[in-house]
């Protein structure tokens, strides 16, 4: 209660718009629902059901999982909390409702409302609207105390001069563990999910427990007594799961808590010291280097990358699981080539701008040290720009290479590829930089959030904006002369702005057939200079704030609010 009444006026008013979107959210999917509840037989529900609890607790563990270690280990309450005459189990209890408030708890309010909206449309039994609701508290405190025993169990097999380590390690094991809860039906099954549902088909085995919930609902909806018998059995499986947890506690818990605070480990002897002769580096090159020694050494900023991972191997899995062939993947280079190109932009869009944003947050507590070093804001800007570009590109470069030769594309196409993607994506790279600069924000308990809420929409809207202009001459280059009659009737037949851009597209076309190499010469050269341009343009921008004086946001695990009047992370 003391940490929500000292949190920041400006907090309340961020919780307060995602509650008006999130209330939008409900009435649109409330309103979906009533319209088409007519099609939506028994046996339909049923299967929506089961399938809508398998994701209960996917979601609860692929987002609560970093979530409850915070709470468990990394809340700062605890170094008072355990000095405290107060039972360990009572803290851990407390701090397990402190976690159903949040994603639990924005699940349990996305599930029951339309869950109450259809039981309204069918006329449902009374019955129906208080077994809904323990229902789904049920299996959110399934999926929530699998969240919490999976905490328990590994923090006593992890070592805890690897905490950082332990933290990737339950982002990644619980993005693959809610992936294979999403897919289960599918690998469980010969045919598709949608249409197992629609017709009517029972999608998991009836001992099952999301089997059991289904049938409780279903039940009660009909007023029967049969739903009974798996209601018992869904409330006693939840309360086993709780019960298990908290048997965990003292050993889990307080003393993980512990090991993971003391660390441990035995020192490193330290080896023969090595004669070496230091060389003096270009600035620019020795801020990007200490960029790269501090994104090595915590292996939690690659979690970044995380989704990227998610994207392209659990696609493919999904893919195969689904019955497609390899051989599916394969097609003409003509059509291929393009289609890849367009995701990765996509991809690069999404990453390179939030990978520069950040390294702006992480001088949080170095700041000062930049200060006092004989460094231009130009060569720190540089500097950091080079290689927040160049980590995203190599990585990137090197999966669409082995893409492309999978699917057989030729040497030309590589090499376009790549060396319009290197280009385009330093501008991404320079604008997150810049709004690095203005809106940089660090949390010790979660260093990816390294930019305020406001401004990440800001460079997520600004980075697809600057891809679609910086792609238009790209673009252009690309289209086949033979679409020039196509676009001259477009421009005939439209007017407004859709005509203008076909009007234009056909001039462009016009001059590529009178003069090919001349507009592909020119296309490059525009490209080149709206791509660098605003590369050079916000990096400079970038500069002149550091010279100026940057503030970073200190983010307090507890909520309070700085003392003093002064603003943590401000270079004076």
């Amino acid at each position: 209660m003391n940490t929500a009444k000292s949190q920041p006026g400006k907090n309340y008013f961020s919780y307060l718009v995602m509650f008006a979107v999130f209330a939008i959210l409900l009435y649109w999917l409330s309103a979906g629902i009533w319209t088409i509840a007519d099609a939506i037989t028994e046996p339909v529900f049923a299967g929506i059901l089961s399938y809508g609890f398998l994701l209960v607790i996917g979601f609860i563990m692929l987002l609560g999982m970093p979530q409850v270690f915070k709470h468990l280990y990394s809340a700062t309450d605890l170094n008072l909390l355990f000095t405290m005459p107060i039972p360990t189990r009572y803290i851990f209890w407390i701090k397990y409702m402190q976690n159903f408030v949040g994603i639990p708890l924005l699940v349990f309010v996305l599930y029951i409302v339309p869950i109450y909206v259809y039981g309204a449309f069918i006329s449902a039994n009374w019955l129906y609207y208080p077994i809904v609701l323990l229902v789904l508290l049920a299996m959110i405190v399934i999926g929530l105390s699998i969240a919490y025993l999976v905490n328990l169990i590994l923090v006593q097999i992890i070592p805890a001069s690897k905490a950082n380590e332990f933290m990737t390690a339950m982002s990644m094991l619980s993005g693959v563990v809610a992936y294979l809860i999403f897919m289960l039906p599918t690998m469980a099954n010969d045919r598709p999910l949608g249409e197992m549902i629609l017709a009517g088909l029972p999608l998991f085995p009836e001992w099952l427990p999301i089997t059991w919930a289904s049938d409780a609902i279903i039940g009660a909806a009909a007023g029967s007594i049969a739903f009974l018998v798996p209601f018992i059995m869904i409330l006693v499986l939840a309360v086993i799961f709780f019960m298990l947890t908290s048997a965990l506690v003292e050993k889990g818990f307080r003393t993980g808590w512990v090991k993971l605070s003391e660390g441990g480990g035995k020192k490193r002897k330290k080896s023969g010291a090595k004669k070496s002769v230091s060389k003096l580096q270009h600035p620019v090159i020795a801020v990007g280097k200490k960029e790269w020694f501090a994104i090595k050494r915590d292996m939690r900023e690659w979690l970044v990358f995380l989704p990227i991972v998610f994207f392209l191997v659990f696609g493919f899995i999904g893919a195969m699981s689904g019955g497609a062939r390899l051989s599916d993947l394969q097609g003409p280079n003509d059509v291929t080539w393009p289609i890849a190109q367009a995701i990765f932009l996509f991809i690069y869009a999404m990453f390179n701008g939030q990978m520069a944003s950040s390294t702006i947050a992480r001088e949080a507590k170095s700041l000062w040290i930049l200060r006092v070093l004989p460094l231009s804001g130009k060569d720190i800007a540089f500097g950091k720009l080079w290689i927040s570009w160049l980590l995203p590109f190599v990585l990137l470069a090197v999966v669409e290479i082995v893409i492309g030769i999978f699917l057989g594309w030729t040497v030309l196409q590589f090499i376009s590829g790549i060396a319009i993607k290197a280009v385009i994506t330093v501008g991404i790279s320079g604008i997150g930089m810049w709004l690095g600069t203005i809106g940089a924000k660090y949390n010790p308990a979660n260093p990816q959030n390294r930019l305020k809420f406001g401004v990440a929409m800001i460079l997520l809207i600004a980075s697809y904006v600057y891809l679609f202009i910086a792609l238009i001459p790209y673009v252009i280059l690309l289209i086949p002369v033979e679409a020039a009659s196509f676009a001259q009737m477009v421009n005939q037949d439209i007017d407004g702005f859709f005509g203008s851009v076909a009007g234009f597209v056909h001039t462009v076309l016009v001059w590529k057939t009178a003069s090919p190499v001349m507009v592909t010469i020119a296309g490059v050269l525009l490209t080149l200079i709206i791509s660098l341009g605003v590369a050079f343009i916000f990096t400079m921008m970038s500069a002149r704030k550091i010279d100026q004086g940057i503030e970073i946001e200190m983010v307090q695990d507890t909520g309070s609010k700085s003392s003093l009047g002064k603003k943590p992370g401000s270079l004076y």
